[in-house]
């Protein structure tokens, strides 16, 4: 009995229906014409199950895809549920629908997210990328046109219809309306009429795929109408089963065979994939509970041309409950004639192991601690030489500035007054008093002169003091000028030795005299 059922897809060569129950958290199939029966619909997977919002059918390879919004995955099963591996549960945040090209081994889903966006990998779950990340905020049900090779997506927020290509590029906006796309959640593309479901409107709407004009309702007063397919032969045009190409049963590979997505002309045409709890082995085919190393392995290849038939158009309605609400999705489709060329598996390219919390498939099952170790070693290989480079350049910096201090000439010359240390600060102050006999006192000799002083008395004989101050005191203390006149003696700032000479018929000259008398001699000995 359905309950809460939200996504569906079908098997048009096996006539039969795929759907995921929310309430009852597991995915079901049964036929077309059974699938009213409780006793005909058949579960597929009932463990491991949180929130299925997405599903698609590989027609080709008999296998199943389905998202996971609780668990934050996107998981792989055979037809039948019996085996079943995870592909991506990292960087996936709100997944919801999703959509299979089995013709080119690519897949697409919709996530709708805090950083909404559309993404694509292969189905063997390698080379992910993403196609649409802005002017994007919710974006719901997704389809594809193999034909055009066009997605198509509504964005119940912006209320906008869009598509682009495969490759993400040539984006359009087809259709902007509050009033159609009120809150559109499933589509579905059949030759030039593009199909979406509004739960708002609860309706079902069509219009024309290539400008958005024609808008059309198909149905209405519908109770909440989650997802909506096209049942029609020219839907899933026939192809090669990659993974039977290979003398061996299932390709050789003893858990899943899964198609590898075809990028050029020598992409592998399938990988071996094992369950979350195994690693893949060296010989890339069978699963083991360690790890093994890994190998690599090609197989011949061969290509073949089917041309696809055609059948009467059909129309199903699939009708599934919310809780007390129900859903109805008509099925419209239309007869027309086409081929479609379809490559068949050149190569075979044999899978890495994967842990078992791995996203990917077996064939990068080692990718996460190869590429550790790769970018650790890159990292190393970075940091040690610029490190090594640095100290060299301080290195020789320090060399070259003691080699210019060592190499350069300098000259000092000490003041005798100022000196550099603490410990004579008694001899370099200057004392200037006062006695009852003569007027003011100069400052005592500086014991740091290295030879004394030659002066000459008024008697006119030229005698040798040992100490010097008398002889300043005697000849350059003026009783009879005012306090205020003090005179300095005057000394050579090169040899600093101060020379003072006095005349006899000088002595009782005039204060003025005597001192440019022994200014000009100072001048002289300076010269």
């Amino acid at each position: 009995m359905l309950k809460n059922v939200v996504a569906l897809d079908v098997e048009v060569a096996t006539n039969r229906i795929y759907w995921c129950d929310l309430s009852y958290r597991k995915i079901y199939s049964a036929y077309m014409d059974k699938a009213s029966d409780p006793k005909e619909q058949e579960v597929l997977i009932d463990e491991q199950l949180h929130s299925p919002e997405g599903l698609a059918v590989d027609w080709v390879h008999k296998h199943i895809y389905w998202t996971d919004s609780g668990n934050k995955t996107i998981s792989v099963a055979t037809v039948d549920g019996g085996r079943r591996c995870t592909l991506f549960s990292r960087n996936l945040s709100e997944p919801r629908a999703i959509a299979v090209d089995p013709l080119q081994g690519f897949m697409y889903w919709s996530d709708w997210g805090n950083q909404a966006k559309i993404e694509k990998s292969g189905l063997n779950g390698v080379d992910r990328q993403t196609l649409v990340s802005d002017n994007i905020e919710w974006p719901n049900g997704i389809t594809l046109d193999l034909l055009s090779q066009r997605l198509y997506w509504v964005d119940s927020k912006l209320h906008q219809l869009s598509s682009i290509d495969f490759s993400g590029g040539n984006r359009k906006m087809l259709i902007s309306s509050t009033d159609f796309l009120s809150h559109p959640f499933g589509i579905a593309v059949f030759e030039d009429k593009v199909f979406w479901t509004d739960l708002e409107n609860e309706a079902i709407f069509s219009a024309n795929r290539l400008n958005g004009l024609e808008i059309s309702i198909l149905a209405e007063n519908l109770n909440n109408p989650h997802d909506i397919v096209i049942f029609h032969e020219l839907k899933q045009p026939r192809a090669a089963d990659a993974c039977k190409l290979s003398v061996q049963p299932n390709g050789g590979c003893e858990y899943l065979c899964l198609p590898a997505p075809q990028i050029s002309s020598h992409s592998p045409k399938y990988t071996c994939a094992c369950p979350d709890t195994m690693w893949l082995g060296p010989d890339m085919k069978r699963c083991y509970r360690a790890p093994q190393s890994t190998s690599t392995t090609t197989l011949p290849s061969t290509t073949r041309t089917g041309p696809a038939t055609t059948g009467a158009p059909g129309t199903t309605v699939h009708r599934s409950t919310d809780q007390n609400h129900s859903t109805e999705t008509p099925n419209l489709a239309a007869a027309v004639p086409s081929s479609v060329s379809v490559p068949r598996a050149p190569s075979i390219s044999l899978s890495t192991l994967s842990p078992a919390t791995s996203n990917h498939s077996q064939h990068y099952g080692n990718e996460d601690s190869k590429m550790g170790s790769t970018v650790t070693a890159a990292v190393i290989g970075i940091i040690v030489p610029i490190v090594v480079i640095a100290l060299l350049c301080m290195s020789g910096y320090l060399i070259w500035r003691n080699w210019k201090r060592k190499n350069t000439k300098s000259m000092n010359f000490d003041n005798p007054v100022y000196r550099k240390t603490t410990e004579e600060e008694d001899e370099d102050e200057l004392h200037i008093g006062r006695t009852a006999q003569i007027g003011h006192v100069y400052p005592a000799a500086i014991s740091s002169f290295d030879r004394p002083l030659w002066a000459e008395p008024c008697l006119g004989e030229t005698r040798e003091l040992e100490d010097p101050a008398p002889a300043l005191k005697e000849l350059f203390v003026l009783p009879g000028e005012p306090r205020s006149q003090l005179h300095q003696l005057p000394r050579n700032p090169l040899s600093e030795l101060p020379v003072v000479k006095s005349k006899v018929g000088q002595c009782h000259s005039k204060s003025e005299g005597l001192v440019s008398e022994g200014m000009n001699q100072g001048r002289r000995s300076q010269s």
